[in-house]
């Protein structure tokens, strides 16, 4: 093999060849230049023909190369040893080198590699004395990082990235340092003496061989296995304190790296806890204990199991007593885990141990949350547990009543507002059931731990672990004091985001519990609706959460148009699931990202704490029936004028469209049924679909919400009957009213006299004869019919002509010609030339009366008259289509009209009256027409392009 080849030889190769080489080589050093794979040689196997023959060729330009002047020379193979001690070496110039230009990004990517070949050469190590070419980095590495620091200036000027790297070595270069304080202290000493033990590995190495090497690697890797196995092997009464907090330094030093066996720590930690000494130090390896089992979480996407989950609940309960019989234990999550200590603190000397048990009540909170999230709801393990939630109320208790008797402002509201968040939506049932269970829990055991079971069991092991409420935990026997007491407390002492999700919290609980005017005066005050906008994405859930229960609630109350209000913006999005974090639904125009999957399946609420669909929307329908219908009949040309609920009218269309109707079957065919047999004025069997409905079965007092329904469904019933035929009628018997709605007559009254000063029903009442006269001033349906057509018509005329006058120029030249051609079509036929000027509608459609006083002194876009004076028009009243026009079309404005422009077409309906065209409230039967300020808007805007004319001319 060629000495290129075999130079890329592995190293557990050379070792293995080592002997062979070097008596091979010693023996045919001079008399050949060829060699086998197996000997190792450094020339080519193609010198052997070469080496004698002349100059040319090949060889000729490699005669003075080094590689050929050394095929004769011994090659020297290096142990794996050498190797790794060189690496070492190498990696440590190479930081030294980066130390000169201050590349501290550099720097820490070698220290790890420092720190991964120091692994791979303790092997070769005797004892626990670490290279003494580790050790002189790691004092020079922290002196000059000492140096750095302590150098304001340079560190403005350093990059973020570079600063960032900077502080991170800092960090870890003081906790990696801890472990060697007293090797880097005596090479402080004597930098330059080398140590015994050095000096011993050394010899040591130079005189044995491979085959001995192995042998002693894995005789040390067996000591060291030994040795750190060490602890579990002794006696629990020689261990001492020191030697339990040194295991714990290094446990929280190894915690977190690559390769590390986190159940061997979980493991390690446990027994640890049985063998530690003081009540300090075990609430210390207990904190411990607790972070590392959250660690064995499979990831984000996972969830902590039930096993583990209530392991951490036991661990927690442990502190909690530690604590409250150790007043002088202070918990401080600020505190050194590395401090180094040697003796156990004396009794009641004050201590300060690492830990944040509030941290661990939220993490406990969220791990209970995602595990209910992932467990099929209709299985018995999703039952099972919910059964460790009066074990996660007690905890959190107890958790307050720490926090608020050490003063802790801070924390106490957090764990606040997770225990407000477990009890905002449960009923008064719920509740109680919850505290029967507490009980009974109660009368066994405080916490059951069975005996750990074999290797390969872990599952089966965790499963057995039964966490049970504390004997000392009391729960609340009202649990609307216990909100109210919880969140009074979270007011004082929270910040704005947990005071807004306890607010909404309350306001959800005041809703289902039926007191909505409550939660609409808490919601009110807190102006939440104008700033949940700025949240984030929990808390709007939350906020969405507690605005259906509002509409549920008002609902529930017969507050119609306020459970509209409330539940239209939720129903109307068509996004209700996505709202309420209820569900995943895919657009057919937008695809999400996985990312945003992931986001939004970890928002999903668990199934017990569901507001349920089908009684939202039965019950948003049922409110849109109930207010659209009427407002239908009220405006039968035009259902959409004044539309009220866009959601209900889109299904209504398409319920209409329908060749063929069927028994309704949903929730939506069930409100349709209801609405048309409503419109129809047929109430009782309106009332038949709605309770027909499922949904209401849900509602805890079924009967009083029905019974509110009826009389709903029939008081609207009497008013869209005088809207669609009052205008049948002479007068109407509130006797006879009171008969067909079976309603008392006090309520026919009421209904009628709000209709009456509402000027929805043009009537008074007959007290002697209790009977509605009606006041016959409205016209026909066919009358109304043909001043829409006559409109619309207009309309429609005049913007052709200006379009095509405008498109020809025929307008311009009508203006040069004084009333010429088409003007004086206009002007002449319709105006009469100046006439008496009667009205458009008196000429062309036959509806006007007698004609105003208008000039037309030119054609129709005179000064005043033009279009007609004051006649009187089918509508009644001063008005008709005459007055209504205002000014013409236009005089020195350059819009449409001189002071009413197009707008004063609102005379049309009756109601016009006078030079603007806005139709006064007197009479007539048009109202507001298409007059006023829909079309003088109009004539505005096309004024800039149309108008102008009169006056250049």
């Amino acid at each position: 093999m060629s000495k290129f080849w075999g130079r890329g030889e592995s190293d557990e190769e050379e070792e293995e060849q080592t002997s062979e080489e070097e008596e091979e080589e010693s023996s045919s050093s001079g008399s050949s230049s060829s060699g086998s794979s197996e000997s190792g040689s450094d020339s080519d196997s193609d010198s052997d023909s070469d080496s004698d023959s002349d100059d040319d060729g090949p060889n000729k330009f490699l005669a003075g190369s080094s590689d050929s002047d050394s095929d004769n020379d011994r090659r020297v193979v290096k142990s794996e040893k050498d190797k790794r001690m060189g690496e070492l070496a190498q990696t440590a110039e190479d930081i030294r080198n980066k130390m000169k230009i201050n590349d501290w990004s550099a720097i820490q990517e070698l220290f790890d590699t420092l720190n991964q070949r120091l692994e791979k050469a303790r092997k070769f190590i005797q004892g626990s004395q670490m290279p003494r070419v580790y050790l002189r980095l790691l004092v020079d590495l922290e002196d000059f990082l000492t140096d750095k620091l302590q150098d304001k200036d340079m560190k403005k000027k350093m990059s973020a990235s570079n600063a960032k790297a900077l502080n991170t070595m800092k960090q870890r270069l003081k906790k990696h340092n801890v472990q060697f304080t007293e090797q880097l202290a005596k090479i402080r000493e004597n930098p330059d003496e080398e140590s015994e033990e050095e000096e011993e590995q050394q010899a040591s190495s130079d005189s044995d061989s491979g085959d001995e090497r192995d042998a002693e690697e894995r005789k040390q890797g067996q000591q060291q296995a030994k040795a750190k196995d060490k602890l579990l092997t002794m006696d629990p009464k020689e261990i001492t304190y020191e030697m339990v907090a040194r295991k714990l330094r290094e446990i929280i030093m190894t915690r977190g790296r690559r390769g590390t066996d986190k159940q061997e720590q979980v493991e390690m930690l446990t027994y640890l806890v049985q063998v530690s000494k003081g009540p300090a130090q075990r609430f210390e390896v207990l904190a411990q204990l607790t972070s590392s089992l959250f660690d064995l979480n499979p990831g984000m996407k996972g969830h902590l199991s039930t096993g583990l989950w209530k392991k951490c609940v036991v661990n927690l309960l442990e502190m909690l007593r530690i604590l409250q019989d150790n007043p002088s234990i202070k918990v401080d999550d600020q505190m050194d885990a590395m401090e180094e200590r040697t003796e156990p603190p004396a009794e009641g000397v004050e201590v300060k141990v690492w830990g944040n048990v509030v941290a661990f009540v939220e993490r406990l909170d969220d791990e209970l949350f995602k595990s209910l999230q992932v467990i099929d709801p209709h299985t018995h393990e999703y039952m099972a547990r919910l059964k460790d939630e009066p074990v996660y109320l007690a905890l959190g208790t107890k958790v307050l009543e720490y926090l608020n008797r050490v003063g802790d402002t801070a924390g106490a509201p957090k764990v606040a507002l997770r225990l407000v968040e477990h009890l905002y939506y449960k009923t008064d049932a719920v509740y109680e059931a919850m505290r029967k269970l507490t009980t009974a829990q109660q009368q066994a055991a405080n916490v059951t731990v069975p005996a750990e079971g074999e290797e390969g069991e872990e599952a089966e092991e965790a499963a057995k672990v039964e966490v049970l409420v504390p004997a000392d935990y009391t729960m609340a026997a009202d649990c609307h004091e216990l909100m109210h007491s919880l969140v009074s407390a979270i007011f004082r002492s929270g910040d704005e985001r947990t005071k807004a999700r306890a607010m909404l919290c309350y306001i959800y609980h005041k809703a289902i519990h039926d007191d909505f005017h409550g939660a609409r005066d808490l919601l009110l005050m807190s102006h939440l609706q104008d700033s949940i906008q700025h949240m984030d994405v929990s808390t709007m859930i939350l906020y969405n959460r507690a605005i259906a229960q509002l509409g549920l609630a008002a609902f529930r109350a017969g507050l119609i148009p306020e459970a509209h209000a409330c539940l239209n913006e939720l129903y109307g999005s068509g996004h209700i699931k996505e709202l309420l974090a209820q569900g995943m639904s895919m657009g057919k125009y937008h695809e999400k990202t996985p990312e945003q999957e992931i986001a939004e399946k970890r928002r999903q609420m668990p199934f017990h704490m569901h507001i349920t669909l089908e009684l939202l929307e039965s019950a948003y329908l049922t409110c849109a029936m109930l207010l659209e219908v009427p407002n239908m009949a009220a405006n039968p040309l035009n259902p959409k004028k004044k539309m009220i609920s866009k959601s209900f009218h889109r299904i209504w269309d398409t319920y209409a469209r329908q060749a063929f109707t069927g028994p309704p079957e949903n929730v939506r065919d069930h409100i349709m049924a209801a609405s048309r047999a409503l419109a129809q004025g047929d109430w009782s069997k309106s009332y038949n679909y709605l309770k027909a409905l499922n949904a209401w079965n849900l509602l805890p007092r079924k009967e009083a919400v029905l019974t509110m329904l009826k009389v709903k469904v029939q008081e609207e019933a009497v008013r869209t009957y005088l809207l669609a035929y009052a205008s049948q009628y002479a007068s109407l018997s509130a006797d006879q009213l009171a008969g067909m709605f079976e309603l008392p007559d006090k309520q026919i009254y009421s209904i009628a006299s709000k209709m009456m000063i509402a000027e929805e029903l043009a009537g008074s009442w007959d007290q002697p004869t209790r009977t509605i006269v009606m006041h016959a001033s409205e016209g026909s349906r066919m009358q109304r019919v043909a001043l829409q057509l006559a409109d619309k018509a207009a309309v429609l005329v005049d913007l052709n002509e200006r379009a095509l006058a405008y498109r020809t120029g025929g307008l311009r030249d009508a203006d040069d010609e004084g009333g010429a051609g088409s003007s004086r079509r206009r002007g002449g036929q319709w105006d009469d030339e100046g006439g008496n000027g009667r009205s458009r509608g008196g000429v062309r459609l036959g509806m006007g009366g007698r004609g105003g006083r208008g000039r037309g002194d030119r054609d129709d876009r005179s000064d005043r008259g033009g279009m007609g004076g004051r006649g009187r028009g089918m509508g009644g009243g001063r008005g008709g289509m005459g007055g209504g026009m205002g000014g013409g079309y236009g005089r020195r404005d350059g819009g449409f009209g001189d002071r009413g422009g197009m707008g004063g077409m609102g005379g049309m309906g009756g109601m016009g009256g006078g030079p603007r065209g806005y139709g006064r409230p007197a009479g007539g039967m048009g109202g507001m027409g298409m007059g006023g300020g829909s079309m003088s808007a109009l004539g505005s805007l096309r004024g800039p392009r149309m108008g102008g004319d009169r006056e250049r001319s």
